[in-house]
């Protein structure tokens, strides 16, 4: 039976130091200095074939993407569209990685015929194959075809990220670490969560603007998700609601009343973050994006990392505790959870 890793290795190698990575249990309030091999990972988690396809499929692509392009950049990231399509397929991928029973153990969905529960939340290595099979950008379009909808939780997940804009966050000025926690990543919907479709529908019908009523279709909500890719880089996937306010949005006058409060719509950050990539179209018919690398300050990381831990289960792990000290401060003041063991 293989050791299957929920968190794979070629990330994790990005959050140690010296070789090792500091892995903490919650429940038994332990630390221990590990290497990659043993952590957030268990027998038989998958089965051999998902494993395989695993690896074959989105890992070894994507680590090649994460230690050749994004880990090594400074200020600025330029990717082709099939790399954009890979930083997707890979942010769905650790979305959907975790097998969490949580759902399953609701008191009211565990009471659901088999039929309906299995098209609300699908089959768990279903929904990976799913994903995994998808080769481009229109076949993983095709799983949000309302038309051919036949597992919500699968739309959800597709939907948030395929129409979302990305941008990239470093850490580097502040000198704080992002933690890895057991989900891989965590999301974010705020105080205009369920409003943001019926605002811009309002927009819309009030201009008869085509592309406010396309971006209504687009929206969720879900206004953000955020997955650590080093220990001081992570890709944040913004829902499109979010482009009314880039620097170049012509609608930006039309939401001005919430410019200056994109910080409380989003929790950290200012309006400065809100940036859509820069698009060029080549002559092979592809596309580049280049997008700005944004650096946060202290405590927009001690605010990520604390939605990185309220999606956390049993483990999370990071490189240096002098890094991340005062997230854990801020963890457990907002949190009210006990993280002295520290």
């Amino acid at each position: 039976m293989m050791n299957n890793h929920y968190i794979p290795q070629f990330l994790l190698k990005h959050f140690c130091e010296a070789g090792l990575i500091q892995y903490c249990d919650i429940e038994n309030k332990k630390v221990e200095s590990r290497n990659t091999r043993s952590i957030f990972s268990e027998k038989g988690y998958y089965p051999d074939e998902l494993e395989h396809d695993l690896c074959n499929k989105i890992e070894s692509q994507f680590s090649k993407l994460l230690n050749d392009k994004l880990a090594v950049s400074r200020y600025k990231v330029t990717i082709n569209s099939d790399e954009m399509f890979l930083l997707k397929k890979y942010m769905i991928i650790t979305a959907l990685r975790y097998n969490s029973r949580e759902l399953e153990d609701d008191p009211f969905i565990s009471k659901m015929p088999l039929d309906e529960k299995t098209k609300l939340i699908g089959d768990f290595y279903g929904r990976i194959n799913k994903v995994l099979n998808c080769k481009n950008h229109i076949e993983m379009l095709q799983l949000i075809d309302i038309n051919k909808l036949n597992n919500l939780g699968l739309f959800s997940y597709v939907k948030n990220i395929m129409h979302s804009y990305t941008i990239i966050v470093k850490t580097n000025n502040c000198k704080q670490d992002f933690l890895i926690t057991d989900r891989g990543c965590t999301r974010y919907s705020g105080t205009l969560s369920v409003k943001k479709a019926f605002m811009l529908l309002d927009a819309a019908k009030e201009t008869n603007d085509p592309f406010l009523a396309q971006l209504a279709s687009m929206v969720t909500i879900h206004d953000y998700s955020v997955f650590p890719i080093t220990k001081n880089m992570a890709i944040i996937n913004m829902s499109v609601f979010f482009k009314l306010f880039t620097k170049t949005s012509p609608y930006r006058a039309m939401f001005s009343n919430l410019s200056s409060t994109i910080s409380t719509v989003l929790g950290f950050g200012d309006i400065s973050l809100i940036e859509d990539p820069k698009v060029k179209n080549m002559l092979n018919g592809y596309k580049e994006y280049t997008m700005e690398i944004k650096q946060l300050s202290s405590t927009d990381v001690f605010f990520l990392n604390s939605l990185l831990f309220s999606l956390c289960k049993k483990n999370f792990a990071f490189a240096n505790k002098s890094r991340i000290e005062q997230s854990l401060e801020y963890i457990q003041k907002e949190k009210n959870i006990d993280l002295s063991f520290v």
